[in-house]
């Protein structure tokens, strides 16, 4: 059980560093803090979700 907290743990860390570059990108993209925090919060959605079909994937062996 504690592998599997690690393993979200990384999960929403890994997402959470996704959605600050994907935010910072398209804040000096556009100079559009609204359009970053939308890009950052979509990319945070994205690979979290992902991650978690992922590991739900792996663990159900």
């Amino acid at each position: 059980m504690e592998e599997r907290k690690a393993r979200a743990k990384s999960a929403v860390a890994l997402g959470m560093i996704c959605a600050l570059t994907a935010a910072f990108w398209q804040l000096a993209r556009t100079g559009s803090v609204d359009q970053g925090l939308e890009a950052g919060g979509m990319v945070f959605v994205a690979v979290v979700s992902l991650a978690f079909i992922v590991l739900t994937y792996v663990g159900s062996d």
